[in-house]
């Protein structure tokens, strides 16, 4: 008989991490797959090279390549091991497995699931793969943030090659930022850029107003696509314009200056931020009738368990982090949402449940809400 994992954790950032380690204290088996070595994403954490994250608990004036690191130690705390329960041995804790996630379907009574374990070819070509079972899964891959077109290297596919020049200058006090919540702190009364087009990059400028006014938005060439009531707001806000095409950055070191426009204009500020909207690492899920917010983000109840677009919850699946629509982006959320959907993933497979009033127990209880699939009795 196949192994079959409690949880399959699939995402190893703040929150995919937190979930192994709740299912894991538990007694739960836990698979936690990371891609970052295999895909070569990284979750926004991982941005800050240089500038030390602020808002982690317990992790206080980290970087986000040591943060990373961190996370890793953290689950080595709950080592996988062989423990007697009901006088049967099975196993608990996690098993950590560098793997891209390429596919997730429903068995009979486990989910299967598909991951490439060698690192993806320039063009996004998938090698060696293998296949892990599991009963519950915790969905914690993340999005990949847009980032705006300046001097890309259009011959590589693969993010971090193609936008190796913006790379460069990420993740720096004087550099690119993705979140003015985590970073505009770093540029009070300074003159702040803000890339990006539409109404929604109204919520970072208004964010920037909390640590300076000298701000511009600067839409790359692109028509603004604001709608008049935005743009007003930002006139009255003496927020200033910028519809010119950026041809260049102007950085020194790996500090970021300024831009050059393509009519040969030379702007300089302190801070640049970006917006260029997002995509949920969700591919693997296309088997399933998961329901999206409208910025393609996963659904979810209260409880983290993702829904379908009915609104209703897939059984036995929970999602946590970056991922999940209506949280905040931030460390603290993800350790959150992945403490809920960790529990929770685990709290599904227990054996019984409380019983009722009667005696019995409950006829239509968590398990059976929310167990992967089949009854009370198949799940150990």
């Amino acid at each position: 008989m196949s192994e079959v994992f409690d949880v399959l954790v699939i995402g190893a950032g703040p929150g995919g991490t937190q979930a192994a380690v709740s299912a894991a204290h538990q007694m739960r088996h836990v698979l936690l797959l990371d891609a970052s070595k295999v895909s070569r994403r990284r979750g926004r954490a991982y941005w800050s090279k240089t500038v030390k994250i602020e808002d982690a608990p317990v992790f206080a004036g980290i970087t986000g390549i040591e943060f990373a690191k961190a996370l890793q130690g953290w689950t080595e705390g709950q080592p996988e091991r062989a423990i007697q329960r009901g006088g049967e041995e099975r196993m608990a804790g996690i098993r950590r497995a560098d793997g891209f996630a390429l596919d997730l379907e429903r068995l009979d009574k486990t989910f299967r699931l598909t991951y490439a374990t060698e690192p993806l070819s320039r063009d996004g070509t998938v090698g060696a793969t293998t296949t892990a079972l599991g009963r519950t899964v915790v969905v914690a891959s993340g999005f990949e943030d847009g980032w705006p077109d300046i001097e890309i290297n259009d011959a590589a596919d693969r993010m971090y090659r193609k936008y190796q020049l913006v790379y460069r200058y990420a993740g720096n006090s004087r550099g690119w930022h993705l979140c003015i919540r985590c970073d505009g702190h770093l540029h009070v009364d300074e003159r702040v850029a803000i890339v990006g087009v539409g109404d929604y990059i109204f919520d970072v400028v208004q964010g920037a107003q909390d640590f300076t006014d000298r701000i511009t938005v600067l839409t790359n060439g692109r028509p603004h696509g604001m709608s008049p009531p935005v743009l007003e707001a930002l006139r009255e806000r003496g927020v200033e314009l910028e519809e010119g095409r950026i041809e260049a950055h102007i950085g020194q070191g790996l500090n970021l200056l300024g831009f050059r426009m393509a009519d040969g204009r030379e702007l300089f500020f302190d801070g640049f931020f970006v917006d260029e909207g997002l995509k949920a690492n969700d591919e693997f899920l296309h088997r399933f009738d998961v329901g999206h917010s409208d910025d393609g983000l996963l659904r979810c109840s209260d409880d983290h368990e993702v829904l379908n677009s009915s609104g209703d919850p897939i059984p036995g699946m929970w999602a946590a982090g970056d991922i999940v629509a209506g949280e905040r982006n931030l460390i603290a959320s993800a350790f959150a949402s992945g403490q809920d959907a960790g529990l929770e993933a685990s709290d599904s497979l227990r054996r019984w449940a409380a019983p009722t009033a009667g005696g019995q127990n409950e006829a239509v209880s968590s398990i059976a809400r929310r167990s992967s699939v089949g009854g009370t009795g198949d799940l150990e």
